[in-house]
């Protein structure tokens, strides 16, 4: 028999959910279709997916592609339901999500892909345009794609150039091509340019030398497989195991896997150093400086041995170069455009909560027109040098040890010991891969299937000849 305790506490929990079912229940706002006096349809058996249409006298089903709209178009409620209570219309033929309307076509077309385009234009929505006013229908327009380096595509759905077959703003298994239309394009096959990338079991594309789809310890490598050698620079002796370069790997926190500076063409491997702007602490971790880090509660870090007081009040941020605090949104030490803003390339979730400010825009960018100007805003958004494994190069930014602007089989190498401050990386062939000149200049580099094919080819008179004379001795 049932105690009084678990009697009560059943109904309790039963009264809980009564009440809580009729919260649910007298939260629901139903939509203005089915309202029957505007919609005659919603009288009918799942009335609420239906749509009155005057023109015909009819009732459709929401969201009906074409008929009794133009072959592109869908059957929605009207982006208004002030509008329709207003007009005693319900139905309008739209756009579906992601199309737009093309006032030369007369046609919806899905946006950013090339439309009714010419070759290297993508179709856009025509709310990007200046001084557009705003309407119910979904309006497009084409727009050239922005010219990127060699290697490299434009997205225009974020306005941004990335390195050719990477993963880019891709989801994960696809990689960034240039497709027969001109525009940058998600993809992932067995052939062509991607055949190389292609890992079988999972019908994914990866990037070689990143984790792709392998386990623990092991880097997609060309031939699409799965490994790990001591002669790869993503090798670790420490646990006989390979890592991505420029991630975390096998390092403490606030460390970065990357080549170090100083290594040699011969010792090239990776080794755990502090990410940049990090000092090393004697507990092994590397902290951000101008945080809190390791330090006791009111202090921040300013060098490897030394936790202070934080010398800010709240509501202000402390600049290193002038060694004081300056209110948040004032001019201090900043030019006339320019005022004391957080920095920005702290992220708080990871570095903790960063107390160094530095010279920012005055106000918010809201549009491309607006804009701050002079030496001191590009320096301030040059996120490049700021950024552990990047590196920029004519304008751009890439990352270490990827493809960047190199040739096929190349990847971007640190240069070491260079004299040239604006540039500090190079390509060169990728392990295992082999150069190839043209008109006496290395212009790429042949993937270890690559050269051992062309080899065989060069080489198999020859080799057939001698394997019919070795069948053909007597000793056989």
């Amino acid at each position: 028999m049932k105690s009084k305790s678990t009697i009560a506490a059943t109904v309790f929990v039963f009264l809980f959910l009564f009440e809580f079912y009729g919260i649910v229940k007298g939260a629901i706002v139903p939509p203005p279709w089915s309202d029957p006096e505007k919609n005659p349809c919603a009288t009918l058996p799942g009335g609420w997916q239906l749509l009155y249409w005057p023109p015909l006298d009819k009732c459709f089903k929401i969201f009906q592609l074409g008929y009794p709209c133009p072959e592109t178009m869908e059957l929605s409620p009207v982006g208004s339901s002030k509008r329709s209570y207003k007009t005693g219309v319900t139905a309008e033929c739209r756009c579906p999500p992601g199309t737009a309307l093309s006032a030369v076509t007369n046609q919806c077309h899905k946006l950013f892909e090339k439309g009714p385009c010419n070759y290297g234009e993508y179709y856009a929505p025509l709310s990007e345009e200046r001084g557009h006013k705003k309407s119910d229908k979904r309006w497009g327009t084409c727009r050239a794609s922005k010219e990127c380096l060699q290697n490299m595509v434009y997205w225009p759905k974020d306005h941004k150039c990335y390195t050719l077959l990477t993963r880019g703003p891709c989801t994960k298994g696809n990689l960034i091509v240039l497709n027969s239309d001109g525009i940058g394009e998600c993809r992932c096959e067995s052939v062509g340019d991607l055949r190389e990338h292609y890992y079988e079991q999972e019908e994914s594309c990866y990037e070689h030398f990143t984790k792709g789809p392998c386990q623990e310890g092991d880097l997609f490598l060309p031939g699409a497989k799965c490994d790990c050698y001591e002669s790869l620079p993503h090798y670790n002796s420490n646990d006989d195991q390979c890592y991505e370069l420029g991630t975390t790997g096998p390092c403490p926190p606030g460390h970065i896997f990357v080549i170090p500076d100083n290594t040699t063409k011969q010792g090239i491997s990776g080794k755990c150093q502090c990410k940049e702007g990090y000092i090393l602490w004697n507990d092994g971790i590397c902290y951000r400086l101008y945080t809190r880090g390791p330090c006791e509660y009111s202090e921040i870090l300013i060098n490897s041995t030394s936790c202070v007081e934080n010398p800010c009040t709240r509501g202000s941020l402390y600049l290193p170069d002038q060694n004081t605090c300056y209110k948040i949104g004032s001019q201090g030490p900043c030019s006339l455009t320019q005022v004391v803003v957080f920095d920005f390339t702290a992220r708080p979730s990871v570095d903790g909560i960063s107390f160094k400010g530095m010279c920012g825009c005055s106000g918010v960018i809201t549009n491309l027109d607006q804009q701050c100007t002079g030496a001191e805003f590009d320096n301030q958004h040059n996120t490049c040098e700021s950024s552990p494994g990047m590196v920029e190069i004519e304008g751009s930014c890439y990352k270490l040890y990827t493809r960047g602007p190199c040739g096929s089989g190349q990847w971007l190498e640190p240069i070491k010991d260079s004299k040239k401050v604006a540039v500090k990386a190079k390509c060169e062939c990728r392990p295992g891969y082999t150069s190839y000149e043209a008109e006496g200049d290395i212009q790429g580099c042949f993937a270890p299937s690559v050269g051992l094919a062309r080899y065989l080819n060069g080489n198999s008179y020859d080799w057939f000849k001698f394997q019919f004379k070795k069948l053909m001795s007597p000793s056989n």
